[in-house]
């Protein structure tokens, strides 16, 4: 894995960019990952929502699970389609994945003895709140929740990290580094 360097903004030469797919690996999935994934989805009445969740992510979709009477799990069943957004708030690294959605129901209402939904949030729980995570989760396997599959759209995250901006926002001439950096991945003009 290579060191990442974006010490200060608009800095030449910065690893500022996509994620490589091993980052994005462990950004979204080690066990230290605690960032919340940001659900958005369509109210009925056709306004937009958003509301933040734990998740799982499993290499190619996002598991996250709703209580009974999460309104977000019945906004999904009328429509599916949803984006995600997982960020890392903290300079230099400022790294975030972003992916539209459909959303799935796998299960639920269900309570939590041989339920699907318990491995999912046990997971989350030893995440999120430590070891003991999946201890404090059975005193409420008897509460029926929702485990949902977001399916990111033709399996495409987009990816980023750094403060710098991408090269598309910059006018011809602006960052020379960038565009060399450009040109240089492409390879030699056929």
């Amino acid at each position: 894995m290579s060191e990442f360097r974006d010490q200060t903004l608009y800095e030449e030469g910065s690893d500022a960019g996509g994620m490589p797919l091993e980052h994005v690996r462990t950004f979204l999935g080690s066990p230290d990952s605690t960032w919340l994934l940001k659900l958005c989805f369509t109210k009925e009445d056709g306004w937009p929502m958003v509301v933040p969740l734990w998740y799982t992510w499993d290499g190619e979709a996002f598991y996250v699970v709703g209580r009974k009477r999460s309104q977000w799990v019945e906004d999904l069943k009328r429509d599916p389609r949803c984006a995600v957004c997982i960020e890392e708030l903290a300079h230099p690294r400022i790294r975030k994945v972003l992916a539209q959605c459909t959303a799935e129901v796998l299960e639920g209402p269900a309570k939590g003895e041989g339920s699907q939904w318990v491995p999912v949030a046990e997971e989350m729980a030893e995440r999120y709140l430590g070891p003991e995570g999946p201890e404090q989760l059975k005193m409420s396997w008897s509460w029926e929740r929702y485990l949902v599959k977001l399916t990111p759209r033709d399996g495409k995250l987009t990816t980023w990290q750094g403060a710098d901006w991408a090269l598309r926002y910059f006018d011809p001439g602006q960052r020379p580094d960038l565009e060399a950096k450009a040109q240089k991945n492409r390879g030699p003009a056929a």
